[in-house]
């Protein structure tokens, strides 16, 4: 079947970009041929001119900063830019989603998903088009929800935002979200069954990975890779412990806009850590995939519940540590046989369930 996946916007997110394209796969190898709709939405003139105003006062206080354009995604970076364009299908650039992609790129069936797709912080103003609005009323064979993320684990619409979805949500020939307080969510809210599965990323093994990870990543020195927001004294001072406990040099690696890394150096990043410590919830992630000993910080203003309820999954809990006050659990080891027996179970759930939410 002939897919079309909507999601985030491909931009400066590497977690963003790499469960779109693990997404892809995973629907390769079910026999579907998929393209994601690469929509960018315009912003009003009252936020480009809030956002260019940020942006000016920024760099008159000597801080790096681009320029806004009035198309959210205008500026995809180079740095990412080249792994969507070689290794991502997709529509040509739409200011704005519109039934017109069904027919020019003969769509059979729509999926929308991952990341936090359904969390109006993130998508306030295309909010119905995350519920396939744009398509409604199209012969189409599938409408999909796959691991939509909510991103919390409280409802965050107003009465006319959850008005203007629930009659969308219900046209959904199956749903399935990322967290597990998702399930209830959608039952409670939008009247909807959806099953709990994992983020795509996860349905490919960390061997996937490999062939796309940049082979000229130093490594001649072991290290601890730190990826996370906000660092502050007490982080700063729990990383150089962990480090010099383990003898490591201590690495400091950023999100979007200021991070040097390409895609491929992204993986290899965390690939080749002795160590990682992060609040990225792709962070952890590829540390799992990758066998890498981690530490996950508590990140509340994007939200714990989608990393807390991985790691519950996987009997991790212990990884996530407080960021305000910092402590190494007492089990320094992690029983990777055990974890991968379970991520084995759910990743063969999260497919049948994509299979099966496919079958005319």
């Amino acid at each position: 079947m002939r897919i079309g996946i909507v999601t985030q916007p491909l931009e400066m997110n590497y977690g963003g970009i790499l469960q779109n394209w693990a997404l892809q796969q995973a629907l390769k190898r079910l026999g579907h041929d998929p393209i994601t709709i690469d929509a960018y939405q315009r912003f009003s003139t009252p936020r480009y001119l809030y956002n260019w105003v940020r942006a000016f006062t920024k760099r008159m206080l000597g801080k790096k900063e681009n320029y806004p354009r009035r198309y959210h995604g205008a500026m995809r970076s180079k740095r990412t830019g080249y792994f969507i364009e070689k290794h991502i299908a997709k529509t040509r650039v739409m200011k704005e989603y519109k039934p017109e992609v069904v027919k020019k790129y003969r769509l059979e069936g729509l999926v929308v998903g991952s990341d936090q797709v359904w969390r109006i912080w993130y998508i306030r103003t295309h909010l119905e088009d995350m519920y396939l609005k744009f398509a409604e009323g199209l012969p189409l064979k599938r409408r999909v929800a796959y691991a939509a993320s909510l991103g919390v684990d409280e409802w965050e619409y107003n009465k006319a935002q959850t008005a203007a979805v629930v009659p969308l949500a219900q046209q959904l020939d199956a749903v399935s979200v990322r967290e597990a307080s998702g399930v209830e969510l959608c039952r409670k809210y939008l009247g909807v069954e959806a099953q709990c599965v994992l983020d795509p990323t996860l349905l490919l093994e960390g061997k996937d990975y490999d062939a796309i990870i940049d082979n000229e990543w130093d490594v001649s020195e072991p290290y601890l890779a730190v990826y996370c927001l906000d660092i502050t004294p007490v982080k700063e001072q729990f990383f150089n412990r962990l480090a010099e406990d383990r003898g490591l040099k201590v690495r400091y690696f950023t999100f979007g806009w200021t991070s040097a890394l390409t895609v491929e150096q992204w993986l290899a990043m965390l690939r080749h850590a002795s160590m990682v410590v992060t609040d990225s919830f792709h962070g952890t992630v590829f540390s799992i995939l990758f066998g890498r000993e981690f530490l996950t910080m508590g990140n509340p203003h994007r939200g714990n519940t989608r990393i807390a309820g991985l790691l519950g999954q996987l009997g991790l809990e212990d990884r996530l540590i407080s960021d305000t006050e910092p402590v190494e659990p007492a089990e320094r080891s992690i029983d990777w046989p055990s974890v991968y027996a379970r991520l084995d179970e759910r990743r063969k759930e999260s497919i049948d369930f994509l299979d099966n939410a496919l079958k005319v």
